[in-house]
C-alpha cells in the first residue's frame, strides 16, 4: 500500500482526494495546508508520493518543491494546479515535479499519474505535453524562465497586486527580503515599473488580462 501525502489549502479538496485515493488503496498518511506544513510532514512521515497543489498559503507550491526536493531529491511529486498555463507546468517539472494535472481533470486522470508516478515514471497528459511542446518553440526567450523559485512566487504576487508588506508575511520572509526580490525580478525581466511587471504576468498568462 503506497503512502501518499496531500498539500492543499482547501479542505473540500483535500477530502475529495483523500477518499478518492483511499478507495484505490492508497494509504493518505497525511495533509497539509501550506508549503511550509508540507515541508516538514514530508519529513515526517516520508511518504512514497506527494501531491502539491501551487497556489498555498506561505512560500508557496514552487518553492515548496524546491525546498523538498534539495532535501529529498529522490521525492516523488505530482502537481495538482488550477493553473493549465503551460508556464506553470514548465517550472514545474523543470524543478522537478515527476508529473503535473490540472483540478479540472477527471478523478480517473489522477489516479492513473498517481499510478504511473508510484512506478517510477513521470505523467503529463497529451493535450498539455503538446502545448509544451509549443510553448518550447515559440517562447526561448521568455524572460520569466530566469527567474528562480522564489522569484517567481514573488513575480506573481505582486503581478497579482499584493503590496510587498503582505508578500512579505504571506510568504514569511523578510520585507527587506521581498524588495530585494522584487529588484532582482525587475532587473531579469528588464522592466522598471510594477505596470510593466503585470503586463509581462498578462502576456505569459501568469494573469489574465483585464
Amino acid at each position: 500500500m503506497a503512502k501518499v501525502m496531500i498539500a492543499d489549502d482547501h479542505a473540500m479538496l483535500r477530502q475529495g482526494l483523500r477518499t478518492m485515493l483511499e478507495q484505490a488503496n492508497h494509504q493518505v498518511t497525511a495533509d497539509a495546508l501550506s508549503g511550509e506544513e508540507a515541508c516538514l510532514l514530508v519529513e515526517k512521515n516520508h511518504p512514497d508520493l506527494l501531491i502539491l497543489d501551487l497556489d498555498m498559503p506561505g512560500i508557496g507550491g514552487l518553492e515548496t518543491l524546491k525546498r523538498i526536493l534539495h532535501r529529498k531529491p529522490q521525492m516523488r511529486v505530482l502537481i495538482f494546479s488550477m493553473h493549465d498555463d503551460c508556464i506553470y507546468a514548465t517550472r514545474a517539472i523543470q524543478a522537478g515535479a515527476r508529473g503535473y494535472v490540472t483540478k479540472t481533470e477527471p478523478p480517473e486522470v489522477v489516479l492513473e499519474a498517481v499510478q504511473k508516478i508510484l512506478k517510477g515514471g513521470r505523467y503529463i497528459n497529451n493535450e498539455l505535453a503538446q502545448s509544451l511542446s509549443m510553448y518550447h518553440l515559440e517562447s526561448q526567450e521568455n524572460p520569466i524562465q530566469k527567474l528562480s523559485p522564489r522569484e517567481f512566487e514573488v513575480f506573481r504576487r505582486i503581478a497579482q497586486g499584493e503590496a510587498l508588506a503582505a508578500i512579505a508575511k504571506g510568504m514569511h520572509i523578510g520585507y527587506k527580503t521581498v524588495a530585494n526580490i522584487q529588484t532582482s525580478v525587475r532587473q531579469k525581466l528588464g522592466v522598471e515599473t510594477t505596470g510593466q511587471v503585470v503586463h509581462i504576468a498578462v502576456r505569459f498568462g501568469i494573469i489574465k488580462g483585464l
